[in-house]
């Protein structure tokens, strides 16, 4: 639970501050001890528990603990700015005075990376999904990272995510303008063009076989883009678009927001909603991955909450796992929303959920890009000290080596080693042959 948890941790900060303030008068050393303190208590790895791999991909399997605080406190903000029960029951002022009091605890976590990963994923879904609580606050929690000495580059990627929104608003309202009166599709769809070093990670992208709706009309987006932009290329996201669609029964007519996927699942019974469809043939019909139907199918049978399925299936099954080619699927013609316990003859239903912007492999993909890029900032940092000051001690190198990569993490001695070893094997420096402890750069 990411509110109780940051909360109570807020809570211990200002007792102990406050505690401090009135009974020792601010004195230097009690509140050293206070931050030594909180800084254990953020980094703690026997509650709650993150595992990265200690390796690059493909060297070794095991892996090292660390603190998912920073991962908390990410969801947290995500609550606070995103149109949840949370921020709808905060004042503005409140929801401005937690986020600050996120930014404080951030200060003490080690691993701030975890926390940016996160926030930046946390952030796209409400950018694409239009479910931030404030536009304005958004913005200004951006300049807030910046002031707390978030790294620029992450910073600067965040501002372009919302340049990006803008531009394309812009670029839809032309888009409908040019369509407007051919009975197209183009009043009802909102196109998003975003830059891929910002947002997203070309690994991410899914085969999926769209509705013929959708299929034919992503030539015209793509022939308005060039005639606006030559020489640039579209890439489809599908796995971050999403719809509504409207499904109609005997108990009445509900609008769906679906994920394109869940669509692409659900238009195999357009034109036979009697039909019963095996998993099999869902899969050659919708060309998703394995692992992305099941995870999809299962949205569909088993979402939460909902006490009328959209989807059935035989053999019952208790995980997405042990569905087989042979698992039949069909349309419960008997769904439809029960609100006080009264059939609903009309409503609308998310059935978006967490699936949206990430795929079955994203979060391991995402702790392994974390270890990567980790790797990559400390050669660089070496790199630099090393340019710097052409020669140095292991002790100088690491006490430097902390101080430039802080605001992002916290190298483990074993990393550094390896990452000096590999810089070494690769010629960009070497050890004195007189005493070990002292490195040379090479030009």
């Amino acid at each position: 639970d990411s509110e109780r948890y940051v909360e109570q941790l807020l809570d211990l900060f200002t007792k102990f501050s406050t505690l401090v303030k009135e009974a020792f008068n601010d004195d230097p050393r009690f509140l050293t001890s206070r931050d030594k303190a909180f800084k254990q208590v953020v980094n703690d790895t026997s509650v709650f528990r993150l595992e990265l791999p200690s390796k690059q991909k493909g060297v070794g399997s095991k892996t090292q603990p660390e603190s998912r605080c920073p991962e908390l406190l990410a969801n947290y903000c995500d609550m606070l700015l995103r149109k949840t029960p949370l921020s709808k029951k905060s004042t503005s002022d409140e929801i401005e005075s937690r986020l600050k009091d996120v930014l404080l605890v951030l200060k003490y976590v080690q691993n701030k990376d975890v926390f940016m990963r996160y926030h930046k994923a946390h952030l796209t879904r409400r950018l694409i999904l239009d479910s931030s609580a404030d536009s304005e606050k958004e913005e200004n929690m951006v300049e807030w990272l910046r002031d707390v000495g978030m790294p620029a580059d992450y910073v600067n990627k965040l501002a372009r995510m919302f340049q990006d929104v803008k531009v394309s608003e812009d670029l839809n309202q032309q888009f409908k303008d040019s369509h407007r009166n051919k009975g197209t599709l183009a009043d009802s769809i909102n196109i998003k063009i975003l830059n891929a070093g910002a947002w997203a990670r070309g690994s991410e992208r899914v085969q999926v076989s769209l509705p013929l709706e959708l299929e034919d009309f992503i030539p015209e987006v793509e022939e308005f883009y060039r005639q606006k932009h030559n020489g640039r290329k579209l890439q489809w996201y599908h796995h971050m678009s999403n719809g509504t669609i409207t499904f109609s029964n005997m108990a009445g007519k509900f609008d769906l927001d679906v994920t394109t996927f869940q669509m692409a699942v659900l238009f195999a019974w357009n034109q036979r909603p009697f039909d019963k469809i095996s998993f099999e043939n869902l899969r050659l019909a919708t060309e998703l991955p394995d692992a992305e139907l099941r995870r999809t199918l299962w949205s569909l049978v088993n979402f939460p909450k909902l006490k009328r399925q959209v989807l059935l299936c035989a053999p019952e099954v208790k995980t997405p796992k042990e569905f087989d080619d042979s698992t039949q699927f069909w349309v419960n013609q008997e769904f439809s929303l029960i609100k006080n316990n009264r059939i609903q003859k009309r409503g609308k239903l998310n059935l978006v959920g967490r699936l949206q912007l990430s795929t079955e492999k994203s979060k391991e993909e995402d702790n392994e890009s974390i270890v990567q890029l980790r790797i990559l900032r400390t050669q660089e940092a070496i790199v630099k000290i090393m340019k710097m000051r052409k020669r140095i001690t292991n002790a100088q190198l690491q006490t430097e080596l902390v101080e430039i990569l802080k605001n992002m993490f916290l190298p483990s001695k074993k990393m550094i080693k390896e990452q000096i070893e590999w810089l070494i094997e690769h010629k960009y420096m070497k050890r004195d042959k007189e005493n070990i402890n002292v490195f040379i750069y090479m030009a």
